[in-house]
């Protein structure tokens, strides 16, 4: 009883504010935990499609001329289109990363 003694009558809006953003989270809070799941399965897959588009990419790289043989120029350069454009992904995705 002597502790609710010590409670202030009122407080500001800008300080109960404060409190509130400063408080530790509770470590049991079921939400806090699935969305912590949902994160780690979801940069799980991103990791995954980044090292499934660097293997790709190596093999884009080392095209031979047995398998462009047949190829048409179209279809060489939508070859190359597609390999710019999982280049960009994957610059896309560093920069994701960094800003976590």
């Amino acid at each position: 009883m002597s502790d609710s003694n010590n409670l202030p009558q009122a407080i500001s809006h800008k300080k109960l504010s404060f409190l509130l953003h400063n408080a530790q989270k509770d470590k049991f809070n079921s939400e806090d935990t699935e969305k912590q799941n949902a994160e780690k399965e979801f940069l799980d897959e991103v990791n995954n499609w980044e090292s499934i588009t660097k293997d790709l990419m190596k093999k884009i790289s080392k095209q031979n001329d047995i398998v462009l043989k047949d190829k048409t120029s179209n279809s060489i350069m939508a070859l190359g289109a597609m390999e710019v454009h999982l280049n960009m992904a994957l610059q896309a995705l560093t920069a994701f990363k960094k800003g976590n």
